[in-house]
């Protein structure tokens, strides 16, 4: 019998299976400096982030991703709060 771990999900696994093994460092916001942009608070517009997002290869799936996983702040150009989509 195997004993199977849990394991957190990471950005890497919101990315379809790719030929290339670091296609999520392809992310329109990897390496932003501007942290706070992704987490606003619901009185701030989150255009910067979205702006970001509006570009971005992956942004689909990262919407999922934040979703499926119960993430909060900026995710895909929407904002989230533990999964929910609140603001599009």
């Amino acid at each position: 019998m195997t004993n199977t771990a849990l394991r957190e999900q990471t950005l890497a696994d919101l990315l379809p299976i790719s030929d290339s093994k670091d296609y999520w460092q392809h992310a329109a916001c990897k390496g932003d400096p501007n942290h706070e942009a992704w987490f606003p608070y619901p009185s701030q517009d989150f255009d910067y982030a979205r702006g970001i997002c509006e570009s971005c290869p992956i942004r689909r799936e990262c919407g999922e991703f934040a979703s499926r996983t119960g993430q909060s702040g900026v995710w895909g150009g929407h904002e989230y709060d533990r999964g929910k989509m609140i603001r599009d």
